[in-house]
């Protein structure tokens, strides 16, 4: 587990913060399930729990999963 959470709470309030109002009502509104949208995306950067490079298909195992 992080030690500094709050280094990493800094870190999503900003993503936020620049992103479009547009984009974030139309979150709220459709109920998007960012995690699904989250774990998509880590599982195309190919890398695991670990951040280590384990290509594509196994991430996808990884994060994809329905466990």
């Amino acid at each position: 587990m992080d030690k500094n959470v709050l280094f990493h709470w800094e870190h999503i309030i900003g993503m936020f913060s620049v992103a479009d109002g547009e984009i974030l009502r139309y979150i709220l509104h459709t109920k998007i399930p960012l995690e699904k949208l989250i774990r998509h995306e880590l599982a195309g950067r190919g890398y695991d729990e670990n951040h280590r490079w384990c290509g594509f298909e196994k991430a996808k195992e990884i994060w994809c999963s329905d466990n």
